[in-house]
């Protein structure tokens, strides 16, 4: 599923200003569409959701949309966050992930990761790293992009923030991609495919171009992709390029960022 990813989980996740003595935990709920959020049978609003003044303890969060729900069993831990992104499907299936941390008592940050299902393929910056459950003793610091993948399933990417001194703990259940095989192409279909029209990503001031939830600046980013890369057009408007991803999935770029290339 791609996000979520999606958003930045920046780890803000270590909560600052705490009194001595004090001890509070935050939770942070995201979900497409939005959904009520419930703790431990309570109504809280809806998603986004955030609250920073939790007490540490092992809470039930349950999510509500429409005919749908999901419920997730959190232990809260002192001083930290947790952030839950999660998606209800139109196929009826549903998936995210759970991301909180753990103090390692060293300097190192690391990841540990499970998955639904498991074996699934795990990548850190396009790299090819094993496969989930996986435990990856040091990411060394800094933002990292990693996509969790298995055959028949939507692609999870996340885009993480380490912090020297923490494991980031995920837990991802994958989406079903139930997506509509298409006929085989007839033997001259190939003067066809060839006439799609095709973008490259220009050079950014960043390095990389956020794709976006909708043709909005204020849109939910689903994921970044890198200048040079070239993507099949979808739709277009006047700001606003929609392009397929290379697992399928669509998102909006800006057309300032974009110029047309041959296939």
């Amino acid at each position: 599923m791609i996000k979520k990813a999606l958003l930045i989980l920046v780890c803000s996740c270590i909560l600052t200003g705490c009194s001595f003595g004090v001890k509070k935990s935050a939770i942070e709920i995201y979900s497409t569409p939005s959904a009520k959020v419930y703790v431990n049978g309570k109504e809280m609003g809806m998603t986004p959701y955030k609250n920073s003044s939790l007490v540490p303890q092992n809470i039930e969060i349950k999510l509500v949309s429409g005919t749908k729900q999901v419920s997730k069993k959190i232990l809260l831990k002192n001083g930290l966050a947790t952030v839950i992104d999660w998606k209800f499907d139109t196929n009826g299936d549903d998936g995210g992930y759970v991301l909180s941390m753990e103090n390692t008592g060293g300097a190192k940050c690391g990841l540990i990761i499970n998955s639904i299902p498991s074996q699934a393929t795990l990548s850190i910056e396009n790299e090819i790293i094993g496969s989930t459950p996986k435990k990856v003793e040091d990411l060394g610091t800094g933002e990292k992009h990693v996509v969790v993948s298995f055959p028949g399933y939507q692609g999870s990417n996340l885009f993480l923030k380490t912090t020297a001194g923490y494991n980031l703990i995920v837990e991802a259940k994958l989406i079903l991609d139930n997506k509509v095989i298409e006929p085989e192409a007839p033997a001259d279909s190939a003067a066809i495919l060839a006439s799609k029209e095709m973008v490259k990503i220009k050079e950014t001031e960043t390095g990389w171009l956020k794709v976006r939830e909708s043709d909005s600046g204020a849109s939910r980013e689903i994921t970044k992709i890198k200048p040079g890369e070239k993507y099949e057009v979808v739709e277009e408007k006047t700001d606003w390029i929609k392009i397929k991803l290379n697992d399928g999935t669509m998102g909006w770029v800006s057309t300032k960022y974009v110029e047309k290339v041959s296939n």
